[in-house]
């Protein structure tokens, strides 16, 4: 009897732990789980090609590569289609957005003056007024997950020695890639040209605003890349940015800096960073209300990531890399792209710079793309071929804030083949369509690289007069005159 006993107690045994071991969590547990990123061998520094003159020659045609024999890497895992909603203002319960400063340097006029004789053509060389302090800071924005992450940005200060106000700039950095090492604060140190960013907000410091140039989520975090042309969190970013900075200010964290934020605020950004200017206004109304907007500026913005995939296909893999990883399974790299991209495709996308990227990737998407997606996305034919795809793409075609107030600015090169002055075009459309003050310019023979250099007066022109009190009367009407002559 006592072995039959010992014999019943280890049967009920097992059977309890079978019952725990089938115990599930529950479904909506799943959302706060952190996706992990698809697999990619992260270069050595060592290992990461120097080209500091692609930019500015970007055409080279390259070859595809031979067809390794490897099995390509497994789809990551898959989220909600539908991005969450970004927190609103009553639920950003933190008691600080900053992490840490520190101060760089100072800059001083003469030092600034010549920087901007290599960057600016001699017609758009305007003398420094100030000379600027460099900060480095890190502060704190949402991620998709409604978690707070640390972002990396520098701060550019007009320095003075009595206390004076000047109007914030906020900037977004355009396409760099969506590895760790390809953050556009590191192209210094690591020898490579992907915007000559602080040169650009260094010289609108020298000018009298404060500007702030911020990482876009990923670049900072050794777990994840970043996620290319997400509207939301690219919004997030540029309005937590703007918190931080007058926080700075608030809590006197900057000792010895007489200058102070005004109530005034401008955001701007080239190419993909222009797209995140836009994203900011589009969610200013519900995630920062507080903050007060002036205007907005773009140059070579690229609005319409659908756009971006036609006219620019070398990018294709960061957005489908990306959009793969932050929306799930809407889209495959072999629905996408010919066989022999397919087996390095997620090392590819999530290892190479965008100079690297140029030079990779061939610009004829037939050399790319497989022609049943060239079809679709050439043919208008998204929504009937991929149509969770072409949902996620439209989440994030910028421009669609109800928000008439705020005056908006776009600078276009004319021959601009990334954002062809087509899509441009189409934007200035969809903006006055909506009702809002647009005001456009297209500089002849500028290509996508040269826009910013091209307007510098023209922008800050442009904020200067609004700065004053005179609002720019919008081109709307004579866009849509154009179309009827």
């Amino acid at each position: 009897m006592r072995v039959r006993q010992q014999i019943h107690n280890v049967l009920l045994l097992i059977i309890l732990v079978s019952l725990a071991c089938t115990i599930q969590m529950p479904e909506n547990m799943a959302r706060y789980a952190t996706p992990t990123p698809p697999p990619a061998n992260d270069p050595a520094l060592s290992n990461i090609i120097t080209n500091t003159t692609i930019l500015s020659t970007p055409e080279a045609e390259p070859q595809p590569p031979p067809v390794p024999s490897t099995e390509p890497a497994a789809t990551p895992p898959a989220s909600a289609l539908e991005p969450p909603v970004p927190a609103a203002l009553a639920e950003l319960t933190v008691d600080t957005l900053i992490k840490e400063t520190e101060f760089v340097t100072t800059i001083s006029a003469d030092t600034i003056n010549q920087l901007q004789a290599k960057f600016y053509p001699a017609s758009n060389q305007t003398p420094a007024q100030f000379a600027v302090d460099r900060f480095k800071l890190r502060f704190k924005s949402r991620n998709e997950q409604g978690h707070w992450v640390s972002i990396r940005a520098e701060l550019f200060v007009p320095k003075v020695d009595a206390p004076a106000e000047f109007p914030l700039f906020i900037y977004g950095a355009g396409t760099t890639g969506i590895n760790n090492l390809c953050g556009p604060l590191d192209e210094d140190t690591r020898g490579r040209n992907w915007g000559q960013y602080q040169i650009h907000l260094t010289s609108y410091a020298a000018q009298g605003f404060i500007t702030l140039l911020p990482h876009w989520q990923g670049y900072d975090d050794q777990t994840r890349k970043h996620h290319y042309f997400i509207a939301e969190l690219e919004a997030s970013i540029m309005l937590d940015a703007t918190r931080a900075v007058y926080e700075l200010f608030n809590k006197n964290l900057l000792p010895n800096v007489a200058a102070q934020p005004a109530q005034a605020i401008f955001f701007g950004g080239y190419s993909q960073g222009g797209h995140g200017a836009f994203a900011a206004l589009d969610a200013a109304s519900y995630y920062a209300p507080e903050l007060p907007i002036k205007g907005v500026i773009g140059h070579a913005t690229a609005p319409n990531v659908e756009a971006l995939l036609r006219e620019r296909p070398p990018l294709a893999p960061y957005i489908i890399y990306a959009y793969l990883n932050y929306y799930g399974d809407v889209i495959s790299p072999e629905a996408v792209f010919l066989p022999n991209w397919l087996p390095t495709f997620y090392a590819d996308a999530a290892s190479k710079c965008v100079d690297e990227a140029y030079e990779y990737y061939p610009a004829d998407p037939q050399l790319l793309y497989r022609p049943e997606f060239m079809e679709a996305l050439y043919g208008d034919r998204l929504t009937e071929k991929f149509p969770a795809f072409k949902q996620a793409l439209d989440f994030n075609y910028v421009g669609n804030s109800p928000n008439t107030n705020v005056p908006v600015v776009l600078f276009h090169g004319e021959a601009d083949t990334i954002v062809t002055p087509d899509t441009h075009d189409r934007f200035v459309s969809r903006l006055c369509n909506l009702g809002k003050n647009v005001s456009y310019k297209l500089y002849p023979e500028i290509n996508h690289f040269q826009t910013r250099q091209a307007s510098f007066v023209d922008s800050l022109t442009w904020m200067r007069n609004i700065l004053s009190g005179q609002l720019p009367a919008s081109q709307c009407s004579e866009y849509f005159n154009s179309k009827f002559e």
